[in-house]
């Protein structure tokens, strides 16, 4: 028979919740730099255009989770992220692959920028469970507002590739 779980301390709690936001924020770093990049990759004006609306976003939610650090008195762990910078680095040179063939390059952005904003979306829930969890309220709605850009992205980015798919 297993043994029950202990109950969770706030400072493991505290510590998860530290290095789990500093993933998401380091995701977002290497987004604000790769963005730009596939913007102009993109051939399709409202995947541009949806492109430099994520960027915007990034940026404002890279400035509420840095709003969270600096209520925690922390820093970000800049050594995080190894997985969302992968599927970055690979949505990023697999576009670059198909520059010539403009159609599989739009669609491969498509895909890619799903697969980061669902991945994003999956972070910032689990951020808020554990905010919440802690009592950090105002913590919890700064993660809360971020899930909802990503989840607003996570849209945006569908709704650009059916109006694509119907050209």
């Amino acid at each position: 028979m297993k043994p029950s779980p202990q109950p969770l301390s706030v400072l493991t709690l505290r510590s998860v919740f530290i290095e789990q936001l500093s993933i998401l924020y380091n995701a977002k770093v290497s987004l604000t730099s790769r963005l730009p990049q596939l913007a102009d990759q993109a051939t399709f004006k409202n995947l541009k255009l949806a492109l430099e609306e994520d960027l915007e976003d990034t940026k404002r939610q890279m400035i509420s989770l840095k709003s969270i650090f600096r209520l925690l008195q922390e820093s970000w762990l800049t050594n995080n992220c190894l997985a969302m910078n992968a599927v970055i680095d690979e949505a990023h040179k697999h576009v670059t692959y198909k520059q010539d063939n403009h159609f599989e390059s739009d669609m491969s952005i498509l895909f890619y920028m799903g697969v980061i904003e669902n991945l994003q979306v999956g972070a910032s829930q689990l951020l808020n469970l554990i905010a919440l969890k802690l009592a950090y309220q105002p913590y919890a709605q700064l993660v809360l507002e971020c899930l909802d850009i990503s989840r607003d992205n996570v849209s945006l980015f569908n709704c650009v590739a059916e109006e694509y798919l119907k050209n």
